[in-house]
């Protein structure tokens, strides 16, 4: 690969790779770091010429997440990436401008791409997520962007947090911080790239559309429009600081630092091996954020996000633009409970009413909507827990964030129906991570040719999304103005997810009534009757144990 040069006004001259109507300037360092624990502090000076043609470290994480990633959710292996690991020199940036030419004064709209993986895995690094091709598609359909992929920590590093580290000056929430922290650099310094300091977008997917929702509880504006694919915030809520202290009590434990003093306790969290505590510390410390007071001032939930004029989401005043949306079957990504939760079908029964018991007929709508019983296998039982887990954490967070943010900022809503066209689990299912996939392009070769079509097509309206446009009809909370755009399921006939036929995306008028979304329309009414809030405590309280004894 040819490299290019680029003469940043403030920051230097950036060696980069020339690709295929694209340049990329990679593993930038955005933000310094003391220590694992540290907040991070944005960078502003380096040498006189910068590096810029390989990716950079990324952070400790847990195993065989790039193996479980391609294989177990896409479904279609694809050669792993050489990776460094590291603690402290992990928080670096990746960009991609279209090809400069002549006409190449005007400045750009700018999308920044926070990953996926659960907080505790994933890197803007991998191969898939490569913004090279998007790039390249979005300017030769006339909407030329520039994209950014974000590394942050993960795991402890990003989530860790207790009083004992508080005291000792280590705030919570570093992953939002690293992200702000990018977030920052790029405002300052991405008009020498070409782009438009005031015209980001933050996209994110799964945990990274979790990251990109919190955000939105910030009291400044930090970008201009947002894209959550595949995950909100009510997902996996944050949570207040006395679960984060039991949380920090169990690392402890774990890692053997009970009877060390404070500030022997601190020293050897910032200095053990990373891998020593990656293999100690038990995988239920699920990382979460806080509810600090600082970045996150309120508990999300489906009542203060759906209600307009409910000012503890602060974007609800400043954001310009939101795009939301989630996969047929997002739920895949939660398959590994299974082992956890049998019998199924007498668990989630007994578990769903004894939460909905204020509301029996409701509980029984419920079971009855996805075909609950007690005489299903655990197998098939689980496919039916995943479906209602689908429409309540997934659709309902979709839903959620539309309703309250329409009446102050442009709204799209999508979802994502195009099935998994490779052999494996789930063969002909819209899986998670699947529209990542086709927004990237970067398996568009393994594709049908009607699913290939139908990738470019989702890849260039979000590059519109991004440049300010209005890709389609827009979600109004009223009656015949809730649109959404449905992407799939392409092909027809026996052969769907084949690649027969045309590519298929239609806009259908109202994204909660609608049979023509893929989503069932029912859940809302027994929300409403129920309490959105309510209905999403059936799962919390099924995998929390709450009534099972």
């Amino acid at each position: 690969m040819s490299t290019v040069t680029l003469q940043h006004p403030d920051l230097g001259v950036f060696k980069g790779n020339a690709g295929d109507e694209v340049e990329q300037f990679l593993g930038i360092q955005y933000a310094t770091l003391r220590d694992r624990l540290s907040e991070p502090v944005v960078r502003t000076e380096y040498g006189p010429e910068i590096d810029a043609t390989k990716h950079a470290s990324t952070s400790y994480s847990a195993p065989n997440g790039f193996e479980n990633e391609v294989g177990l959710f896409i479904q279609n292996e694809i050669p792993k990436p050489e990776e460094v690991n590291s603690d402290v020199d992990c928080l670096n940036l990746g960009i991609t401008i279209p090809k400069r030419g002549p006409a190449s004064a005007s400045r750009l709209p700018v999308f920044v791409w926070i990953h996926g993986g659960g907080f505790v895995v994933g890197a803007a690094s991998w191969p898939h997520y490569d913004h090279g091709r998007l790039v390249k598609l979005a300017a030769a359909n006339g909407v030329p962007v520039i994209g950014v992929g974000l590394n942050y920590r993960l795991g402890l590093s990003g989530f860790l947090t207790s009083e004992e580290l508080k005291a000792a000056g280590y705030k919570g929430n570093n992953f939002l911080r690293d992200q702000r922290a990018g977030l920052e650099w790029v405002r300052r310094h991405i008009a020498g790239f070409g782009g438009d300091p005031d015209n980001i977008t933050i996209i994110g997917e799964s945990a990274g559309a979790m990251a990109v929702t919190l955000h939105l509880f910030s009291q400044q504006p930090i970008f201009q429009r947002a894209i959550a694919t595949g995950g909100t915030c009510l997902v996996r809520p944050a949570l207040p600081p006395v679960v984060h202290e039991g949380n920090y009590k169990q690392v402890c434990t774990a890692l053997g630092l009970d009877s060390l003093s404070s500030e022997e306790r601190i020293k050897a969290l910032l200095t053990l091996p990373m891998d020593q505590i990656l293999a100690k510390v038990p995988p239920n410390i699920q990382p979460n954020a806080v509810i600090d007071g600082d970045i996150i001032a309120a508990f999300p939930s489906y009542a203060t996000v759906m209600d307009p004029n409910d000012a503890s989401v602060p974007a609800k005043s400043w954001l310009k633009a939101l795009a939301v949306g989630d996969s047929a079957f997002d739920a895949s990504v939660l398959y590994w409970l299974m082992s956890f939760l049998k019998p199924l079908s007498l668990k989630f029964p007994a578990s769903a009413k004894a939460t909905l018991a204020s509301h029996p007929a409701e509980a029984e709508k419920l079971l009855a909507l996805y075909d609950f019983s007690d005489a299903a296998d655990d197998e098939t039982a689980f496919l039916k827990l995943l479906n209602f887990i689908n429409d309540v954490s997934f659709t309902l967070g979709t839903l959620a964030f539309a309703k309250g943010f329409s009446s102050g900022c442009d709204t799209n809503v999508f979802f994502f129906n195009e099935p998994n066209p490779w052999p494996g689990k789930f063969q002909g299912r819209a899986t998670h991570v699947l529209d990542v996939v086709f927004l990237f392009q970067n398996y568009n070769e393994k594709l049908p040719p009607a699913q290939r079509e139908a990738a470019q097509q989702m890849g260039v309206d979000f590059a519109r999304f991004v440049a300010g446009q209005q890709p389609w009809s827009k979600f109004e909370d009223r009656d015949g103005g809730r649109a959404a755009k449905v992407y799939g399921p392409s092909g027809t006939g026996s052969g769907i997810g084949q690649g027969e036929g045309a590519a298929k995306s239609t806009v259908v008028e109202d994204a909660i009534a609608s049979t023509g979304t893929g989503r069932k329309p029912e859940i809302v009414d027994i929300a409403n009757a129920v309490g959105w809030d309510s209905l999403g405590a059936v799962f919390i309280d099924f995998i929390l144990g709450k009534h099972l004894g």
